[in-house]
């Protein structure tokens, strides 16, 4: 097959990307790179070396200074939280990480740990500088349209390109993949929507996918476990590169598999973030994501009455006329409002969290003063 032309990560514009890295440079490396690294890096630091992160486990970070070629290092205390795909320089001589070069693209979710009912306010990032986010649905258990939505939010917001890959088309009969392909693109509107099967052949759908993975691409995997992102990741690289465990049977919730985020190297100068599963998908900040994934609601709540309707209940609101209408489904507009909802308790919370650390350093402040004076 024939390279087609690669498109940028931005929706809707298609262009030329700089040619693919340099063998020697860091996997993933183009044009934009360089200037980067000559602005924030190589002036200042020039004992440093450029590198990739692509692996992060228990066992540390291993980076790439050339493709295929990992090695063990350690991070700087200033940048700890250092993530699958960042571009780093790298102390060679001491085996550490000292900069992070500012990412293009940052994948980021509602850190873990709080109860389902409760925000967290804090952010956790997963991968970073991809191009491509290939948000993975099964259609063995049908799509998940409420997670669906969620995860768009989640993309969008990376400013990566997104992708809906729906798998296992194997176990389902072509009457049955239509419905749900029609779902999943009234859930991700303006979006390429992919289907492929799970045995993971050449001819099984991923040819489709080709438009979307041109010569230097950096792709990350978006999906909850059982979604396939293995099987996927193998037949993308045509050779196993993955571990893959079946399904458990009666809530078809998939293994941990992936017990690590990595940089898979695919065929033609590609590379695939994998990271493990994601069962829970907690928003952070996400105003812009939320936008592009419901920009289909924008022309209707161009025709709200009032400039703050909450298209709620309010006399003259567009959205509302449009489900009346039959324009919009009411299930679109229900997501939309629990995803606001979600994202509006985050940023009220981050609001009085950060007026009580304002207060407390007041309070040290005024104490400390005190202090002074009664001496």
């Amino acid at each position: 097959m024939a390279d087609v032309e690669p498109w940028s990560s931005r929706r809707g514009s298609i262009c030329w990307m700089p040619p693919p890295s340099p063998s020697s440079r860091p996997p993933g490396w183009d044009d934009d790179w360089e200037r980067s690294w000559e602005a924030s890096v190589a002036g200042s630091q020039e004992d440093l070396h450029p590198v990739r992160v692509v692996r992060i486990d228990k066992g540390g970070i291993s980076v790439s200074e050339t493709a295929g070629s990992d090695r063990l290092v350690v991070a700087a205390k200033a940048v700890r939280r250092v993530v699958v795909g960042d571009v780093c320089g790298l102390d060679a001589e001491a085996g550490r990480i000292e900069s992070i070069l500012p990412r293009r693209t940052v994948f980021e979710r509602r850190a873990p740990g709080a109860e389902r009912d409760t925000v967290a306010v804090s952010a956790k990032a997963i991968a970073a500088n991809m191009d491509v986010v290939l948000v993975l649905q099964g259609l063995d258990s049908g799509v998940n349209s409420s997670r669906l939505a969620r995860e768009m939010v989640l993309a969008w917001e990376s400013r990566a390109q997104p992708v809906v890959v729906l798998t296992k088309t194997d176990l389902c009969t072509p009457e049955e993949i239509t419905p749900q392909r029609d779902l999943a693109s009234r859930f991700a509107p303006g979006v390429p929507v992919v289907c492929v099967s799970s045995t993971g052949s050449s001819d099984s759908g991923t040819r489709e996918l080709e438009p979307y993975l041109p010569t230097g691409t950096v792709a990350a995997l978006l999906g909850a476990s059982g979604t396939g992102k293995s099987t996927l990741a193998n037949a993308l690289a045509g050779r196993p590169v993955q571990l893959t465990g079946e399904v458990r049977e009666g809530d078809q919730r998939g293994r941990h598999t992936t017990t690590s985020g990595q940089m898979l190297p695919l065929t033609r100068d590609r590379w695939l973030i994998d990271t493990p599963g994601i069962r829970g998908v907690g928003l952070w900040h996400a105003d812009e994501g939320l936008e592009a994934a419901f920009a289909d609601l924008a022309p209707f709540a161009a025709q709200c009455r009032f400039a703050d309707c909450t298209h709620n209940a309010e006399p003259g609101c567009g959205i509302l006329a449009a489900v009346s209408d039959g324009a919009l489904p009411q299930d679109r507009l229900d997501i939309w409002h629990e995803l606001l909802g979600e994202v509006e308790q985050l940023e009220a919370q981050s609001t009085e969290l950060e007026r009580e650390a304002r207060r407390e350093a007041n309070q040290r402040s005024r104490r400390r003063a005190a202090g002074r004076r009664s001496r």
